[in-house]
């Protein structure tokens, strides 16, 4: 594990501030400063943010590894997945990892001690994508089976009948409020009812497939979702009526990569190639300093609880957004995917 001497980091911890009996901490930015590195010797596929402090990865090898954001020290010894980590999700509590795998193994890590609490084959392919719903009781995954599924994360046992679908499943996430979970194909964005997999509605229009869970977020409202096409275009569509309200172009048809969003809504991070960029929601225009990596992202996630973006390829990289958004667009804001 290599991180960078702390004389070179632009992550800086703020100090706690307390306000009528509670505290918060942030990250600062200093511009002559280095991102965090945190040293990896394989491609990582997914990267997850746990409890504002540690930053958890899944590489190709099957190993699931969590370092602390404050200095890139690695916490606790590699969890084993049991097959290569295509997919990595951490409940919204902070006290589970739950970990899908190419060999069809779902397995649900406690995020504090780092031990196994369950595993089971979730499908006959590769578990492409998971999800675990707002209150912490579901997962959703899903495959290269053409499958996808909703489980009960205490008990593994599949909660109705597989949800078919035509091609290999990409993504699978639950809605903000757990209600309803969306999945996105190479075609199509379904969604279906959480509780008991009533189809809804669905969206025909080509998903980019490089973009694995982050294919499409949810608005924050549970009402709208934001996709990303196979053209490069952000598209935004209406859940109950299934209108498209509106569409507008980010990237050329083969740098498009995966999307969140962020900030209640007001902004959206995206990467193509080594590039990060950002775009407003509203305006439909790109918003602050593109962020340049050194190797092409394969993984991206973006945290409010400490206003910084990781990627990760070969390495996670930790940088943060004061000083690359104008701060309107940091303060006060959540992250949906």
């Amino acid at each position: 594990m290599v991180s960078t001497p702390l004389a070179e980091r632009t992550l800086l911890m703020r100090t706690q501030e307390s306000s009528e009996g509670t505290s918060s901490s942030s990250i600062a930015h200093r511009k002559e400063g280095k991102p965090i590195v945190i040293g990896a010797s394989h491609e990582i596929p997914s990267v997850a943010l746990l409890d504002g402090k540690h930053v958890v990865s899944g590489d190709v090898t099957g190993k699931i590894r969590c370092w602390r954001i404050e200095d890139g020290g690695q916490v606790g010894t590699p969890m084993d997945a049991g097959g290569p980590v295509l997919n990595i999700a951490v409940s919204r509590d902070g006290k589970w990892i739950v970990s899908g795998t190419g060999s069809g193994l779902v397995r649900v890590w406690n995020a504090e001690s780092h031990s196994k609490v369950t595993g089971f084959i979730a499908h006959r392919g590769w578990v492409s994508t998971v999800d675990v719903s707002p209150d912490g009781t579901k997962i959703a995954t899903g495959s290269d089976d053409k499958t996808a599924c909703v489980w009960s994360l205490s008990t593994s046992k599949l909660l109705f009948s597989r949800l078919k679908h035509i091609h290999w499943v990409l993504a699978a996430k639950f809605s903000p409020d757990g209600c309803l979970v969306a999945t996105a194909t190479r075609q199509s964005i379904r969604v279906y009812d959480s509780q008991n997999g009533s189809f809804l509605v669905e969206f025909k229009f080509p998903v980019q497939a490089r973009s694995k869970s982050q294919s499409f977020a949810w608005a924050s409202d549970s009402k709208q979702l934001f996709t990303l096409s196979h053209h490069g275009d952000i598209l935004r569509v209406d859940v109950s009526t299934g209108t498209r309200l509106s569409q507008w172009r980010i990237h050329s048809n083969q740098d498009a990569g995966p999307i969140t969003l962020v900030g209640d809504d007001t902004f959206i991070a995206t990467f193509a190639g080594s590039s990060v960029s950002f775009w407003d929601t509203t305006s439909q225009e790109q918003i602050g300093t593109v962020v340049e990596c050194t190797h092409e992202v394969v993984s991206m996630v973006v945290s409010s609880n400490h206003d910084l973006v990781a990627c990760g390829d070969k390495r996670i990289t930790l940088r943060t957004l004061y000083g690359i958004l104008p701060s309107h667009y940091i303060d006060n804001v959540s992250v949906s995917a």
